[in-house]
């Protein structure tokens, strides 16, 4: 059994192995904590705590296990082995070589200090908002909107006004906006129903859309969720002069 606990204020997954593993295990994990990214966006960190490692009971729950870490390492920022088990001190010295989470091992009575050390290196660098800029090029007016991090509401409030006095006046399916989404984390939910709120109050204005960013679960999930309320084309890119080119496009 692998049980799942969420810190929601502090955006922390707190993993509890209780007895061999098993792909089933793995599969759960997951489906719990896919919706919770897709609520909050990047983790700060992830916790396994147990005293003991208890292992696998099948390879096959060894590769899941291996799939696990491979779907989750980009959505978060810092990982704590909190065990006594030498696990914890493989994890430490070559997980970092492999994921792009920060590794570090705590025996098991550390569990407060682990949960610090993410807390303080996750907030080091909080960075994140909404820029856009409007050009015109030939007939075409092309909106330039760039998001950074895990966006907020008050992100959203801060960015509308300057929107709707860039979108005043022009006339429908007449825009086609580039989103550079490359440095995007993910929406915090109060930010995810302003962004619901923006599709539909400019559904009209937009004739394509451009999203450019890493192709992931979240990014995936927003364009298709967009699409429902977007009367304009909607395509994602992974590279800036593709997209680019596409907005050109008849």
């Amino acid at each position: 059994m692998l049980r799942v606990t969420y810190d929601e204020v502090d955006r922390i997954a707190i993993l509890e192995p209780d007895g061999a593993l098993t792909k089933e295990d793995f599969e759960v994990a997951a489906s719990s904590i896919d919706p919770f990214i897709l609520r909050y966006g990047k983790l700060k960190g992830i916790i396994i705590y147990t005293q003991s490692f208890p292992g696998w009971n099948s390879f096959w729950a060894l590769i899941e296990h291996l799939k696990f870490v491979n779907n989750y390492h980009e959505k978060v920022s810092h990982i704590a082995f909190v065990t006594n088990a030498i696990i914890g001190d493989i994890a430490e010295h070559i997980g970092g070589h492999f994921i792009n989470a920060k590794v570090k091992h705590f025996t098991f009575e550390k569990f407060e200090e682990a949960r610090a050390w993410i807390l303080s290196e996750a907030n080091i660098v909080d960075r994140h908002g909404l820029s856009l800029g409007l050009q015109k090029i030939d007939k075409d007016f092309i909106l330039v909107f760039k998001a950074v991090g895990t966006l907020t509401h008050e992100d959203y409030e801060m960015i509308t006004p300057f929107l709707d006095s860039a979108l005043q006046g022009v006339k429908p399916l007449s825009v086609k906006a580039l989103v550079d989404m490359s440095e995007f984390e993910g929406w915090e939910f109060e930010a995810a129903w302003d962004d619901m709120k923006i599709g539909l109050k400019h559904d009209a204005d937009f004739k394509k859309i451009a999203v450019f960013g890493n192709h992931d679960v979240l990014l995936e999930y927003g364009i298709k969720i967009t699409s429902w309320f977007m009367a304009g084309d909607i395509e994602q890119f992974n590279d800036i002069n593709e997209a680019v080119t596409w907005l050109h496009e008849e």
